[in-house]
């Protein structure tokens, strides 16, 4: 819930069921998703919340990056 709440408006009401309907990963932190997080976000891992059905013809899913401690939300984006 972490992820959906730092969602602006807009962002949530691309969720077109549960915010729950989302896949949560631990990943490396790479050059390709680290275009995605916070300038200042220097840890190795992180978790990814792609939440799913939120494509459209202008975005792919909608993602939230969440710091290991599952509380701080570092970064997010369409990929």
């Amino acid at each position: 819930m972490v992820a959906f709440n730092s969602l602006s408006e807009s962002e949530q009401d691309l969720i077109p069921t549960s915010p729950m309907d989302s896949v949560v990963e631990e990943i490396n932190v790479t050059e390709e998703n680290k275009k995605y997080l916070f300038d200042d976000y220097d840890r190795d891992k992180v978790y990814s919340v792609t939440f799913n059905h939120t494509d459209s013809d202008k975005n792919a899913d909608l993602t939230v990056f969440v710091d290991l401690d599952k509380e701080t939300v570092v970064g997010k984006g369409f990929k």
